[in-house]
């Protein structure tokens, strides 16, 4: 087969997007076409090559023999024409895809978004939340913040941004009704609330262990879904949370929170991955935002106030 004769570049995108995915409605979404269109062109691909590529039910697709074969090779060519094009074309402006842990997004990079935005007005963030440490070979996006103990995918540039420090946090009316700033000391005659992410069910714990306060039944308490839920209901007053220091700083700053043990390092470190830290965009934010990793507030400042 000569280079005349092969088939249209859509279809292969749309089989390599969609043997990558595992589904058409997921490969439409990336590709931004319709899922008639995308099964249009894997039957097209079929038609010229002359074999199958996936079979079973649409909800259920797998790959045949050939479309095993196939897969990888395309992914390593579409990865190399990627490099390719963005080697040569390299600007300070367009589109820059970040993923971010939901919370951190929220409570951290959103309230400071703007200044990196003010300073490069033609590079525009795009966001979207993970819940796992992503394949960035396969993601959608250029760079993502994650945290983790230092088992990054292979392949990728790690920009550090700071260690993450936990501690308990509640309202100072909580505090006051079971007295733990005084008294120094979770245990009271009824014990504090306590508030649960199922992210992270063991913190606790986990914290007890290395703070060295005795946390009364560490596994029983009020279970929330994720943790920006259980840091509302710690604002709203219905128990006390294992928190990051990055995600409440600013609530401690105002009092609308209080930590009574301070903050400790849990050995996790909230980096950024990326594929290609030299790309213009992709330095222009990792130089953004590790100045204002720099530039947070640090515990030990506001604890002492």
């Amino acid at each position: 087969m000569n280079r005349s004769s092969l088939p249209p570049l859509n279809a292969i995108r749309a089989f390599e997007v969609t043997a990558r995915k595992g589904r058409m409605v997921d490969a439409a979404e990336e590709l931004n076409v319709t899922y008639g269109a995308i099964s249009k062109q894997i039957r097209h691909l079929e038609d010229v090559m002359g074999v199958r590529l996936f079979e079973g039910p649409r909800n259920r697709l797998q790959l045949t023999e050939a479309g095993v074969k196939l897969q990888p090779q395309l992914t390593a060519i579409f990865d190399q024409l990627e490099a390719s094009i963005a080697s040569v074309v390299d600007s300070e402006e367009g589109a820059l895809d970040v993923a971010c842990i939901g919370t951190f997004m929220m409570r951290w990079l959103l309230p400071r978004l703007h200044r990196f935005s003010a300073r490069y007005p033609k590079i525009d963030v795009r966001l979207s939340t993970i819940t796992n440490m992503p394949n960035l070979a396969n993601a959608a996006c250029d760079l993502a913040i994650v945290v983790g103990e230092d088992n990054w995918p292979p392949n990728v540039e790690v920009t550090p941004l700071f260690a993450e420090l936990v501690g308990p946090v509640m309202t100072p009316e909580l505090d006051a009704r079971f007295n733990v700033l005084k008294s120094g000391s979770l245990l009271s005659k009824k014990g504090v609330p306590l508030l649960h992410s199922l992210t992270r069910k063991s913190a606790w714990a986990d914290w007890s262990k290395v703070a060295g306060v005795e946390v009364p039944e560490a596994d029983k308490g009020t279970d929330l879904e994720h943790i920006y839920f259980m840091l509302e209901a710690a604002m709203g007053g219905l128990g006390a949370a294992i928190a990051p220091w990055a995600l409440v700083s600013e609530d401690i700053r105002t009092k609308r929170l209080i930590a009574p043990f301070g903050f400790v390092p849990n050995g996790q470190v909230y980096s950024v991955i990326s594929r290609d830290s030299l790309r213009k965009k992709n330095r222009a934010f990792l130089s953004w935002i590790e100045h204002e990793a720099k530039s947070s507030p640090l515990w030990s400042d506001i604890g002492s106030e």
